[in-house]
């Protein structure tokens, strides 16, 4: 049996399937490549070559120069190919999903509960609102105080938030009524926790730090709670002073859920720190 060619190996075959043309051109590529700091090492580029030649051969094969595939000279096409990659914002990750989706199930599910009280859309538009520019002074702050002063920082926002969504909610008119009726709202919440506890499950698989098991107590707390609101044999109960008791019970064991599941989380990403 023939030994598995290595990928400089698999890179020489190849080049020798271009045309004379293609092939000086390639030459003066890899060794303009060679020169960027990006591929000094010599594996990484030849991976990188092994990915670029299956395309000119394909180019070549339309009848198509390299000169005319790439667009510009070698040098050119290296520098592009070795510029380094623009470094991300690090408050743009999937992380910024998870306060949306504390928000869902600290104002929108606990609201949804009973299939008799309506979503009022304008105020969860208004509040909505309010939390998207807490979150955006909350990052911009975050980016320019140290790591100290971020907690503080954070925890004025989200005061001011809380103190901004409890005045929305006396002031905003109730207009843009959204019922969630026993039979569909049911499907509804189901559907949705199902959703996001696969979203926390392929991203936990991916990130064993990540903070969106936080949220799954929450979710799955407040959900039955609405479902019990709808099923017919313990729809009466919820509407009693018992039910409730068990709504406000469950609500802050929700929330509970968060700070503690959340706590730990942190501490987890605290000591992969040091």
């Amino acid at each position: 049996m023939a030994e598995r060619l290595t990928i400089a190996e698999q890179n020489q075959a190849l080049r020798e399937q271009l045309s004379p043309e293609n092939q000086a051109y390639w030459d003066d590529l890899v060794a303009a490549l060679r020169q960027q700091p990006k591929f000094s090492d010599e594996d990484k580029l030849q991976r990188q070559l092994r990915e670029l030649l299956p395309n000119l051969l394909v180019a070549q094969s339309s009848q198509k120069s390299a000169q005319q595939f790439y667009g510009a000279d070698p040098a050119t096409v290296a520098a592009q190919i070795g510029a380094p990659a623009k470094a991300k914002a690090t408050w743009l990750s999937w992380d910024l999903l998870v306060p949306v989706l504390i928000f869902i199930l600290g104002v929108i599910l606990p609201a949804a509960i009973l299939p008799a009280v309506p979503l009022q859309g304008l105020l969860i538009t208004v509040q909505f609102g309010l939390f998207i520019v807490a979150m955006a002074l909350g990052i911009w702050v975050a980016q320019r105080v140290t790591a100290q002063a971020q907690l503080i920082g954070w925890l004025v926002v989200i005061v001011a938030l809380i103190i901004a969504m409890w005045v929305a909610a006396r002031i905003v008119p109730a207009q843009g009524l959204i019922y969630l009726t026993r039979v569909g709202g049911s499907i509804t919440l189901l559907v949705f926790a199902l959703v996001v506890t696969g979203l926390t499950w392929w991203h936990h698989r991916r990130h064993a730090d990540s903070w969106f098991p936080a949220i799954l107590g929450s979710l799955w707390i407040t959900t039955l709670l609405a479902l019990l609101a709808r099923f017919p044999l313990t729809s009466g109960l919820m509407v009693t002073s018992a039910g409730n008791l068990l709504i406000a019970l469950g609500t802050i064991l929700a929330d509970a859920s968060i700070l503690i599941i959340g706590w730990h989380i942190w501490q987890v990403r605290q000591n992969q720190e040091k």
